[in-house]
């Protein structure tokens, strides 16, 4: 988490922390992408700063890297597992949570690219 001033923030920035108003009423969810909007609106808010994620320095090829080494280690660690149903829960879990952390940090890293319609969504 890095906090910065607002006039430096950018679209496609991920918030850090909830933002509020000075009375409690939220504006902004932690986790909310940051757009020209948001930005306008803080502004007429008087927010100064706010705080956004930032990336840890990996490439995605290192992230998916680490991502598979952690699979092969817990396989190592429940190797013996074989019968315990709150054992390998616990894996598939972990296997989740690991799974999920990969995506969020890759999406830091390289946020998706706009999509185009599909042949249904496409207008003659």
């Amino acid at each position: 988490m890095k906090r910065i001033p607002l006039d430096k923030a950018a679209p496609g920035q991920i918030l850090a922390e909830k933002l509020t108003r000075h009375d409690g009423v939220l504006l902004a969810n932690q986790g909310s992408e940051v757009t020209e909007g948001l930005l306008r609106m803080l502004a007429r808010q008087n927010i100064e700063s706010i705080a956004i994620e930032e990336a840890d320095g990996r490439t995605p090829e290192e992230v998916l890297t680490d991502y598979l080494r952690f699979l092969a280690e817990l396989e190592e660690r429940f190797v013996r597992v074989k019968e315990s149903q709150v054992l390998l829960a616990l894996k598939k879990t972990i296997i989740f949570l690991a799974a999920k952390e990969r995506d969020e940090t890759l999406a830091l890293l390289a946020p998706p690219l706009e999509t185009s319609p599909t042949a249904t969504e496409a207008k003659p």
